[in-house]
């Protein structure tokens, strides 16, 4: 890990969120978080039908496969990423009429020791939240952001302006050069440790206006998912008009600097709304007041009902202790490989831990086999920055990571990868019911990504799953629901793999299937249903073939 890595893993912690809206059945919108490498982002699809969707994919695919090459100064990786995007997204276009016109918008960040370094084409938006509020950092590109941004139009205004949805610059529509002028606006700034940053779709900032998006984020400084969370409900009780992202990271001490402040501007004697006055109790107080005083201090049956009381509360006070004692609060025992907390191997947290409990994991690589316990979270601190590798001594039947029992647990923001290949292994097997998979990033030369038991359902979103073998496989009496995930076909098809699905079901299970994209596949996609709940279950994805052989040309003669 390099410098800036470990810089950045140590400063931002972070989350994403993003939702179809009220309006809208499919999800144009991804978020892109890669904590461990400082990368946050937002794109949104332009296209309709289902051109917005794939140009999102390709996008993003393109936009981490760039940056996950150290190569040239910030500024000039988040150029290239997004042009390199750009001109993959016009080249599919013109080779499948189906998607011509398709494009995104896009602004991408990068976060490297103590600065920000910001890519931008569109409307999607860039924000630094700071105690006194917040700044936006980009410009839009679209009529009515001119406007607003000159002080022609005030927020509101542009908000409901008939306009407001249309842009003159995009990401896929025409081809660029990276070094093109008036493409790709590259902002810089620096990145205090007590500030925190907030990248949105024009979903949140059609639907909310700044001062409403900064009172969340400081209302729920310190918890990055709700922060995300309640901004994305709160678009959508606006109306949700269209889909919605929202991609949030903060430094180390912006929680406790506005705790801070709010203890310095607000005293124990002043409401919240700052009417009240303190009173110094330093001032005389007028004659009948020292009478009264002196009166209630001598008197017996004062001294009575106050003991009375004390002992009222006191019985109170041993009732609710002895009931807190009796139900256990849930725990967090934190992992980290290099040491600094009290477990190194994510197993060692596991055995620590209860139903109820989370194990929260510090960034780094951890290779072993993960048995969650019944009813115990796993959460990377930091999504993206954590690597559970595939120990090389485990059997082929066994998969790297375990998870089942009664009680629901949730897996969030690991990497799940295989060092080396082992025929007919298993990223992760899911035994119970109410397994919660989000944000993971599933790689590496598995025969099956994910793999329920009879009788085990499982939700899996927001997560990117690449490899060469059945992506989820649903046996007979389970159930999955999968929403807003990329899969891609990893690497090269052997012969007997040219024909396998993503998707496999069998018998009676359930399976639900909105806003994913397919991409490399071929174009079966599910295997086990007949064709008309084939065609119902895909309803609402993208579907998007391997690209065209190369045509062979030669000489005759």
């Amino acid at each position: 890990m390099t410098e800036a890595r470990a810089l950045v893993a140590d400063v931002l912690h972070g989350a994403a969120r993003t939702d179809p809206g009220r309006a809208r059945s499919n999800n144009e919108d991804l978020p892109l978080i890669d904590a461990a490498r400082g990368i946050y982002g937002v794109i949104d699809g332009v296209g309709g039908q289902a051109g917005g969707e794939v140009a999102a994919a390709i996008a993003r695919d393109v936009i981490l496969q760039r940056l996950a090459r150290p190569v040239g100064s910030p500024a000039d990786r988040v150029r290239e990423a997004i042009a390199i995007a750009n001109n993959e997204i016009f080249r599919r276009a013109q080779e499948s009429p189906e998607l011509r016109g398709m494009a995104c918008v896009v602004t991408l960040a990068l976060v490297v020791d103590g600065r920000l370094v910001i890519g931008h084409v569109g409307d999607t938006r860039f924000y630094k939240v700071q105690a006194n509020g917040l700044r936006k950092l980009t410009r839009d590109h679209s009529p009515v952001g001119e406007r607003e941004d000159a002080g022609e139009l005030n927020e509101v205004d542009a908000m409901r302006h008939p306009r407001r949805n249309e842009v003159f610059r995009d990401v896929g529509s025409i081809f660029r050069d990276k070094d093109e002028q008036e493409f790709v606006d590259i902002i810089e700034a620096p990145f205090e440790r007590d500030e925190a940053i907030l990248i949105c779709s024009d979903g949140l900032s059609d639907m909310l206006p700044s001062p409403t998006i900064a009172h969340i984020a400081k209302q729920y400084a310190g918890d990055p998912a709700r922060v995300t969370e309640a901004l994305v409900a709160a678009a959508n009780d606006a109306g949700g008009k269209d889909n919605v992202t929202v991609v949030y990271a903060e430094g180390p001490y912006f929680a406790s600097t506005l705790r801070g402040e709010w203890l310095e501007t607000l005293t124990p004697t002043e409401p919240l709304d700052g009417t009240a006055k303190r009173t110094d109790m330093t001032e005389p107080r007028p004659g009948w007041m020292r009478r009264t005083t002196r009166a209630v201090v001598r008197s017996r049956t004062t001294w009575f009902f106050a003991g009375a009381l004390l002992g009222v509360l006191g019985a109170i006070g041993l009732m609710l202790y002895v009931a807190r004692t009796q139900v256990r609060a849930p725990q967090t025992h934190v992992v980290a490989a290099d040491g600094s907390a009290l477990f190194r191997r994510i197993a060692e947290g596991m055995a620590a831990a209860q139903p109820g409990d989370t194990v929260r994991v510090e960034p780094g690589e951890y290779m072993e086999q993960v048995v969650l316990p019944d009813g115990v979270d796993l959460v990377a601190r930091i999504p993206g920055s954590v690597t559970i590798s595939r120990p090389l001594d485990l059997g082929p039947s066994a998969a790297g990571l375990v998870a089942g029992g009664s009680k629901p647990a949730r897996i969030s923001g690991l990497r799940i990868t295989a060092a080396l290949p082992a025929p007919g292994t298993t990223a992760i097997r899911l035994t119970g019911a109410g397994a919660t998979l989000e944000l993971l990033e599933i790689s590496g030369p598995h025969v099956r990504a994910v793999a329920l038991d009879p009788g085990a359902s499982l939700i899996m979103q927001g997560s990117r799953v690449g490899v060469n073998g059945t992506a989820v496989s649903v046996p007979e009496g389970a159930q999955a629901s999968l929403v807003n995930n990329i899969f891609v076909r990893a690497g090269t098809a052997g012969p007997n793999e040219a024909s396998d699905p993503p998707i496999v079901v069998e018998g009676s299970s359930r399976l639900t299937l909105k806003g994913n994209v397919f991409s490399g596949f071929p174009p079966e996609i599910v295997r086990g249903l007949t064709p008309a709940r084939r065609q119902e279950v895909l309803e609402g994805n993208t579907i998007v073939p391997p690209p065209a052989a190369p045509r062979r040309t030669g000489r005759r003669g």
